[in-house]
Formats: C-alpha cells, sequence, structure tokens
C-alpha cells in the first residue's frame, strides 16, 4: 500500500495544496501553525471513511466536522490516490452539509477480494502522546486474534496503552503449545525490532498479576538491568510505543506471512517523529524505520535539521504560508547548520550574537579595524568559533596589504 498523491480543498488553513509521497520515508517540515499536523488529519480521517470499503477494517462513524471547512467556504474535499495491491485507486472524501466517499474503481469484483484476503493493508497513526501511558479507553478488541482487531483505533489519536498490549502478549504466550513455531516466530520479530531500535534494550516480556507485581506487566532488560516501561525516558518510551503498536497491527493483519514485519504493508502517519529524541536519535531513527519496516511507507512531521539531512529531498515536503508545497532542491548530506539556515530559515546561533557578528562585518567594511578587533575579542569571551578566526584572518590580511 501506497500514497501517491494528496490533493487538499477548503480544508483548515489550505485552499487548495497538491503533495506527492514517496516510497519509504516522507517529512513535512515547516513553522508551528502551518498546517504539517493538518495533513496528517486530512489523511487519517479520509482513511476513517475509505478503508471500510477495501479491507477488513470495520466502520466507525467519525467524519470531518464544520470546523474543518476553510472559514467562508462551504465544502472541503480530500482527494488522494493509492496503491493497494498493485491497483491505483482514487478516493475523494467531502464535507459539506452531508459528507460523500467517492472510490474508483468501486466494482465488487475488485473490492470484496481485497477485503477478504490473507494480508491487509494498514494505515496507522502516532499522536504526539504516544509516550504517555494510560488506562483509559481500552479496547478489549485490540487483543482478538483476527484481522480486524489490526484496524481497531489505528487511526486514532491515542496514548501508549500498555494493557492492550499486554493483554494481548499473554495471549501469545499461552497459544505457546498449540501453535508454537507461529507464535515464537511472533515474539522473536518484536524482540528483534526492539533491539534494533533500542540500543541494549531486549527482552521484552509481559508479567501477569502475581505477588511481585499488583498488576500485568510490560517490562524489559536494558544493559542488563531489568526495567518496568514507567522507567524509560520519554524518548525511549515513544520509540516502544511505535514498534509495539506497529508491529502489533503488522502481526494481526497478516496471520499468513512468514515475517510480517518484513514483508506487512502500510502507511505509518507520525506526528513529530523527533519527539523527546536526542540528535543522535533523530538520524538513527529514519533510517531504522525503513530497514525494519521495508514495506511500510511513512509521513511524519518533523522540525529536526537532523532528519531532514538523513532524507532525500524528494522525499522531504515543505510548508510555508501562502504557497504551495514544495519539494527542496538540496537535503541529503547538507549539515544541520545549512539546513537551518537555508530550508528552516533559522539563524545557526542566538540572535543576539549573530547581530554582533554583523557589526564587525560591517566596522571591517568601514576600515574600522581597532573597534572589529575589540568586539572580536569581547565574542572570544564566548568561545573561539571559526567565525571570529575568519574575520580577525580578514582585517590582518587587509591590514597588510594595506602598508
Amino acid at each position: 500500500m501506497q500514497i501517491n498523491h494528496l490533493t487538499l480543498t477548503n480544508f483548515r488553513g489550505f485552499e487548495q495544496a497538491e503533495f506527492e509521497f514517496q516510497p519509504g520515508m516522507n517529512l513535512i517540515v515547516g513553522i508551528n501553525g502551518v498546517g504539517k499536523s493538518s495533513v496528517l488529519d486530512a489523511l487519517r480521517i479520509a482513511f476513517l471513511r475509505i478503508l471500510p470499503k477495501l479491507t477488513a477494517c470495520q466502520k466507525r462513524r467519525i467524519n470531518f466536522n464544520i470546523d474543518d471547512i476553510m472559514i467562508g467556504k462551504t465544502e472541503l474535499t480530500v482527494e488522494i490516490n493509492v496503491d493497494i495491491s498493485g491497483i491505483p485507486f482514487r478516493c475523494k472524501v467531502s464535507q459539506g452539509k452531508h459528507h460523500e466517499t467517492e472510490l474508483k474503481p468501486n466494482g465488487s469484483q475488485i473490492l470484496e477480494p481485497l477485503k477478504r484476503a490473507q494480508n491487509q493493508p494498514l494505515v496507522v497513526y502516532c499522536a504526539t502522546r504516544r509516550s504517555i501511558v494510560t488506562e483509559q479507553d481500552l479496547n478489549p478488541n485490540r487483543s482478538l486474534g483476527n484481522q480486524s482487531a489490526a484496524f481497531v483505533d489505528a487511526l486514532i489519536p491515542r496514548m501508549l496503552r500498555l494493557r492492550e498490549f499486554i493483554d494481548w502478549w499473554l495471549v501469545q504466550e499461552e497459544l505457546l503449545d498449540e501453535k508454537p513455531q507461529l507464535t515464537q516466530r511472533r515474539i522473536d520479530a518484536l524482540n528483534d525490532a526492539v533491539t534494533c531500535f533500542l540500543y541494549g534494550c531486549n527482552n521484552v516480556r509481559a508479567v501477569p498479576a502475581s505477588g511481585t507485581y499488583k498488576k500485568p506487566t510490560l517490562l524489559l532488560d536494558k544493559n542488563g538491568v531489568t526495567l518496568n516501561i514507567n522507567q524509560l525516558s520519554d524518548g525511549e518510551r515513544g520509540i516502544l510505543a511505535l514498534i509495539l503498536d506497529l508491529v502489533q497491527r503488522l502481526l494481526q493483519a497478516n496471520p499468513e506471512l512468514e515475517n510480517p514485519v518484513q514483508d506487512g504493508k502500510a502507511v505509518v502517519l507520525i506526528d513529530e517523529l523527533d519527539l523527546h529524541l536526542h540528535p543522535q536519535w533523530q538520524r538513527m531513527v529514519v533510517h531504522k524505520l525503513t530497514e525494519i519496516f521495508p514495506n511500510c511507507q511513512f509521513i511524519a512531521t518533523t522540525h529536526s535539521p537532523q532528519m531532514i539531512g538523513e532524507v532525500k529531498p524528494e522525499n522531504i515536503i515543505i510548508l510555508d504560508q501562502d504557497k504551495q508545497p514544495y519539494i527542496p532542491d538540496q537535503s541529503l548530506g547538507m549539515d544541520s547548520n545549512w539546513i537551518l539556515r537555508f530550508l528552516m530559515e533559522t539563524p545557526e546561533r542566538d540572535m543576539d550574537t549573530q547581530k554582533k557578528l554583523e557589526d564587525v562585518e560591517s566596522l571591517i567594511a568601514d576600515k574600522n579595524f581597532s573597534e572589529a578587533t575589540e568586539k572580536i575579542n569581547s565574542l572570544r569571551q564566548l568561545g573561539e568559533f571559526p567565525e571570529l578566526v575568519r574575520l580577525q584572518t580578514r582585517i590582518d590580511r587587509i591590514s597588510r596589504l594595506g602598508k
């Protein structure tokens, strides 16, 4: 499954906007308030209407509402071009006085085999609250063994529902005697994914309520020390939540695949992929997601220059006020300072220091070398950074040539 094109008309702040998506990792970039999360909302709400027509997903009464329509307009439309099992579909969802969903092609000879397929394509949404553990609003259908369980709440903004995952995990352990090879393969697939993302972490396991634990608990080992999931950092827990959710859903949706994690197909929408992550992890996670889930398409929002520098320009969409979404000329391999300055239009350093450096440049241009040198020496109290060396060298060179 892959989304190729998205058109938004009169949706929130978008009067008319076109988006092209690529296989693998896609990053949506822009300042706060420009509409990054709105793009993900448009996709997830539209797919809540579309997927019941194409998959084993159960229909839910969730639609766009009046607040999603651009002020001054009477109707919004979200149009998606998507490939499913090699079949190109055009999906159009509109909301005005009434809501309508169009799907082409829509013949039962095409749709019914897809809904009964042994391997089901998914669309999964990961909200910004994914690292927050909750035991509220638990859905018992998530631990079921049928394919429809893979779709339960997949497109609803949610926190980390550990109890749902623990219940499913304990069911898997009960099945070890009945289906030892299949069940062990599922357990190994999840542990392999966790180990790949979280260095030093392994042996994820669910523990039922007992004398030691008052309620069912999820544990893992980190560098040889056993930890409760609640004892992880927000960044670790956010990554773990994404992995647990996606692996579980891929296993449920693709019971006949030898390796559902590697071969299962999904579109994964992630709001603020860089949330709580160290810059080193921000670079790592972009590659790990596409490495561990090679048949999944990721569409993520980010503010991270580190992530942008790890992705080809055609896989980046930049949003800017009053402009059509566009693709940058460069990104992959560029350093973070370059990306901050030229793609994110943000100074590389604090504004006060930047202003002082610009003042030195002006003094040199006016050949006021004495005052320029004084300001350079003052700035050196902050540290010996390259610009100061360059400016002092420039003064020395001009002074020598002048003599």
